[in-house]
């Protein structure tokens, strides 16, 4: 009568099965989860249309124009009328840079709608206050009939948002002539070919973070001096 395999036979053998079969499968599966969550995310990247070219007065008197872009992705957000959505604005252009300050492919707009109410001093005053980044956050402007024109002609307004179940939601767009706009609290994302991908509210948190997500998977990866110098030696 053969002699019963004893419990460390047993053990070994279930670390083998482990090793060969069970570390693949895990490995396999958290590979497909990954591919598959960033194929949803990317989904949700629309094109709507070339970011239109713009010739703006940043906070202290210089220009700064959409040749500054140049090969940059960019997160453009709109200083309006309402002191809340501003605030939140500002919340969430801090954080985008303690996110991702150190990469100089970055770059973060906010638009001053109302010029005539904000002179380049309170600009400057708002911009120190809230201690942004002069290498990465721009605040800039215009005559009010320049970005009246640059937004609801040229970004447009979104003006409906339909929410699909598995689906990504879709974003009309309607182009403003006539009236003011007051306020836009909305972010707009824009990639490196100056296409706009995405519209967010500034005001919704769930939203915010997609747009993170959706950052960190367009943003040029930058490549360390380290890993440089490395494949220079091993050339």
């Amino acid at each position: 009568m053969a002699d019963k395999p004893s419990l460390k036979s047993k053990v070994q053998t279930f670390a083998i099965l482990t090793i060969l079969i069970g570390f693949p499968l895990l490995s396999w599966y958290y590979l497909k989860t990954g591919y598959n969550y960033q194929m949803e995310a990317r989904s949700e990247l629309k094109e709507y249309g070339k970011l239109p070219a713009f010739n703006f007065t940043n906070h202290i008197g210089g220009i700064y124009s959409s040749d500054s872009l140049e090969n940059a992705m960019s997160v453009i957000a709109f200083f309006g009328n309402d002191g809340k959505i501003n605030q939140e604005m500002f919340n969430v252009m801090r954080k985008l840079n303690t996110q991702f300050g150190e990469n100089k492919n970055l770059e973060l707009l906010i638009v001053s709608i109302e010029s005539q109410l904000n002179a380049l001093g309170v600009l400057e005053s708002i911009y120190a206050i809230n201690q942004f980044d002069e290498k990465q956050h721009h605040f800039v402007t215009s005559s009010n009939a320049d970005i009246q024109k640059w937004i609801g002609e040229g970004i447009k307004v979104p003006t409906k948002w339909t929410e699909k179940e598995n689906a990504p939601t879709e974003i009309n767009l309607e182009v403003n002539k006539s009236g003011t706009i007051e306020d836009y609290p909305f972010l707009v994302l824009v990639d490196k070919n100056q296409m706009i991908r995405n519209f967010y509210h500034v005001d919704k948190t769930d939203e915010v973070k997609r747009m993170v997500e959706h950052i960190a998977l367009l943003l040029p990866r930058e490549v360390k001096p380290d890993f440089e110098m490395k494949k220079k030696k091993e050339m």
